[in-house]
């Protein structure tokens, strides 16, 4: 139980929880206002004591509530895979930029309803999008008993880069899921130093230095002063395709949780008892998932939210880049500013280009932001930049854009959107991922007093 002990002070409080009893068998939904109901309203009924609260409901005269058994055998529905060549996949997925359809919202879209009698409850929380806020999500319901299944349409979490940094509130949420020192186990080693440089190149002295204290050094600070002026936890560099494989070899431990990869979203309906999710596996077959709550986490390219009709607002496209992958094993050792070779993160370059070069967690790995014409320029802005003779490899390069775009709003009825699905900053300072790990975290606990009380 959320709330532990006698719930009913602390939710009579707060005028926008309702209490709610959920019966899958008849599709009933029924709901008591809490702060008006009288207490006698209260009982716990015959099915178990599923009194929920209801998420930003507006207050409605008080209905009684009929005794109901909680269908407890959930399996999935599968159906043999009918897809037309005409049909457009939409689903899951991690960061992606939003494109001019993103911006001004798209149509709902339509989706035959499954019979009735083929639909049956199969989780509690259906969450859409297997990148770091679908992941954090899910180890919390998790971890807090809720039945969750989580799809993504990759086969595996991808080597790509991403996000490589996350920030002390985002540790700190990890230290209260019980996973913060795995996930440091797995980033930056704690003494090295999170420097930034504005530099000319790697092999000239620097414009410009900003310190920023290792997280060993960070560790010290925080123990040396206990008044609370300093987070609990320090930042950790981690590369995002070193994060989600954690992630979700944690949520794959959960009992209550179902991670399927390969498994993409189609369409989805909703009613008042709950969310018909239409998927597509691998293996060419299609099926059906009926949850009580869909979380949309499926990035800037959202699916969830594009069903939905919900517009990003906001500035589109305010710098177009190229982000480049790169392995160079000894670059780190030659760095020859700083504290010591190599002890920095982040190297800003005066140019005309917006080049940037940031260090991954291997010290092996390199990102670098450009903007120029063609993949294969990428090549020579990172000799450019580095300067030295070293060997390296390009593994991966891809455009991305700086949005800064805010969706009209994260709900509709029982669907949920979190993450980069409805906002889209620029991530320097880590904002992206770090931004979705808090409406993770916030969405999660809500669900939970809302399903299990």
């Amino acid at each position: 139980m959320l709330f532990g002990g006698n719930a009913l002070p602390r939710l009579r409080a707060n005028p926008r929880l309702q209490l709610t009893a959920f019966g899958a068998r008849d599709r009933a939904f029924f709901e008591i206002i809490l702060c008006r109901a009288p207490r006698r309203q209260l009982k716990r009924s015959t099915f178990g004591g599923y009194w929920q609260p209801i998420l930003g409901s507006t207050n409605r005269p008080a209905e009684p509530v009929p005794d109901m058994k909680l269908e407890r055998n959930m399996t999935m529905v599968v159906q043999p895979n009918v897809i037309t060549p005409d049909q457009k996949a939409g689903g899951a997925g991690g960061r992606a930029d939003a494109d001019h359809e993103d911006r001004v919202g798209a149509p709902a879209s339509g989706a035959a309803r499954v019979p009735e009698s083929r639909v049956t409850v199969d989780t509690q929380v259906l969450v859409v999008g297997g990148g770091p806020v679908g992941l954090t999500l899910a180890i919390d319901l998790g971890r807090r008993g809720v039945r969750c299944t989580l799809i993504e349409q990759k086969e595996a979490p991808q080597f790509l880069p991403k996000m490589e940094r996350c920030n002390a509130r985002t540790m700190e949420i990890f230290r209260r899921l019980g996973i913060g020192d795995r996930v440091r186990a797995a980033g930056l080693r704690a003494d090295i130093p999170m420097d930034v440089y504005i530099v000319l190149s790697l092999a000239e002295p620097p414009l410009l230095h900003l310190p920023y204290s290792s997280v060993e050094q960070a560790r010290a600070e925080i123990r040396a002063r206990n008044d609370g002026s300093l987070p609990l936890e320090p930042y950790q560099l981690i590369s995002q395709y070193t994060l989600e494989p954690l992630l979700k070899s944690i949520a794959e431990t959960l009992p209550s949780v179902t991670v399927r990869y390969s498994c993409q979203l189609e369409s989805f309906t909703q009613d008042d008892a709950g969310v018909t999710a239409h998927v597509r596996k691998a293996d060419a077959t299609s099926g059906t998932i009926r949850a009580a709550y869909l979380a949309g986490c499926d990035g800037g390219s959202s699916m969830v939210r594009k069903q939905l009709g919900i517009r990003l607002r906001g500035e589109y496209n305010l710098l177009e880049l190229r982000q480049a992958l790169f392995r160079c094993d000894e670059l780190f050792d030659r760095i020859p500013i700083g504290n010591g070779p190599g002890k920095a993160r982040h190297y800003h370059v005066a140019d005309g280009e917006a080049t940037f070069l940031i260090m991954q967690d291997s010290t092996r790995h390199f990102t670098l932001h450009s903007v120029v014409e063609r993949d294969e320029d990428m090549k020579r802005m990172f000799e450019r930049t580095v300067t030295l003779q070293v060997k390296y490899e390009m593994l991966a390069c891809q455009p991305w854009r700086q949005n800064l775009l805010l969706a009209d709003r994260y709900r509709d009825g029982r669907v949920f959107l979190a993450g980069d699905a409805v906002h889209l900053v620029i991530p320097t300072g880590g904002l992206g991922m770090n931004t979705g790990v808090g409406d993770a975290i916030d969405l999660s606990w809500k669900l939970a007093a809302t399903l299990l009380g």
